[in-house]
């Protein structure tokens, strides 16, 4: 077996989010701004940039640098296909408690805003999901329709969608010349235990039933065998995923970022990332500190990482200062970088480039860079 601890990962240094330039609104960005730009990122020590939506210029200019360049795609477990807004501000989007608790306020007024609202109203679905209702994922109560917002879902238990899921991280790698592609897993739609509520579609619940002798409609939606069973169809797309990958680019990396918890959560987002490493699937793990700042959580979630993993594969721990409850101070930023080394990260990264900007906090990801 490898072990990657020793080799250059020491010094990776990841940096979240497209070129950020200041624009006149409507005003295009140029090859030599974001030539600019990536030279910026390159001389504090950033070493590898990942973003969505990546442009194949961006690739170039980071080449140029000698920096890797991987787009991601954001995703749920069972893929997210549309869904329907809701009238709030965009920092209470990502709450994980109601936005009108006590909690939530804190958190709120803890938090430097980096953007303004968002969109709100009608759900909105892409074009795949609007044509096959048949393959949608469904709840516990078989709604068809979604509350505000809530995420429109295809079951992973259809060939076709799994499919078209591939194409997607295909695609992405072949229009961008990237050095490969990541998988950016978000939650979205859990019940009041945090657990994935889909996957109560005939396609997925009559093999259940077939292989356990029980329905998911009688047993808790957290029953173990049931958060598993869902799960494995996650496994299988990212190993479909994987193998279509390496097919296109052999040297491509095929990474997961996830969004970090207690040893518990992760499979109740149906997220079983000790099977993707123990069957080669993925090359990297990502655990994100999405929007839980606190230094003792990274501690425990690192080192719990790091045992599962025990270097088979690198371990970059991921920090927002993006999101209502991230680490938004450039001290609050290299004790958490600290927190996670200590206890087993191979490197660190920072989420995501448009709060880099506007917090300032270029010098927080070079020293981070230097730990």
């Amino acid at each position: 077996m490898i072990n990657y601890r020793s080799n250059i990962l020491a010094n990776q240094l990841v940096l979240w989010g497209p070129p950020t330039i200041p624009h006149e609104p409507g005003e295009p960005t140029t090859g030599k701004e974001i030539r600019e730009w990536v030279r910026k990122c390159a001389d504090i020590g950033v070493t590898k940039m990942i973003s969505a939506g990546m442009k194949s210029i961006t690739v170039e200019a980071a080449h140029g640098e000698g920096l890797q360049a991987i787009p991601y795609i954001n995703y749920t477990a069972f893929p997210n296909y549309g869904s329907r807004g809701k009238s709030q501000g965009w920092s209470t989007a990502y709450l994980r408690v109601p936005a009108d608790s006590p909690e939530a306020r804190k958190i709120l007024d803890e938090h430097r805003p980096i953007w303004g609202a968002s969109s709100a109203g009608e759900e909105v679905l892409d074009s795949f999901a609007k044509e096959h209702p048949e393959f949608w994922s469904l709840t516990r109560d078989k709604r068809m329709s979604l509350e505000p917002g809530e995420k429109r879902c295809l079951s992973l238990a259809f060939p076709e969608v799994r499919d078209s899921q591939v194409k997607r991280f295909v695609d992405a790698l072949q229009t961008t010349k990237g050095d490969g592609v990541q998988v950016e897993f978000v939650i979205g739609n859990e019940d009041i235990n945090n657990v994935s509520t889909y996957g109560y579609e005939d396609a997925v619940v009559q093999p259940f039933i077939e292989q356990f002798g029980k329905s998911p409609f009688d047993i808790p939606n957290n029953d173990n065998d049931w958060m598993q069973f869902r799960a494995d169809y996650v496994t299988r797309l990212m190993s479909e995923v994987k193998n279509a990958v390496i097919k296109v680019d052999p040297k491509a990396q095929f990474s997961a970022t996830i969004i970090a918890g207690g040893p518990g959560d992760y499979i109740k987002v149906l997220q079983d990332w000790p099977a993707w490493i123990e069957n080669g699937i993925i090359d990297e793990l990502y655990i994100w500190w999405r929007t839980s700042s606190q230094i003792k959580l990274v501690e425990e979630q690192s080192k719990h990482v790091a045992d599962i993993v025990n270097g088979k594969i690198p371990f970059i721990a991921e920090f927002s200062c993006y999101h209502p409850g991230s680490f938004q101070t450039s001290q609050h930023l290299i004790d958490g970088a600290k927190a996670a080394k200590a206890n087993g990260a191979d490197a660190v990264g920072l989420y995501r480039s448009h709060a880099v900007e506007q917090l300032n906090l270029w010098d927080a990801l070079e020293k981070m860079g230097k730990l």
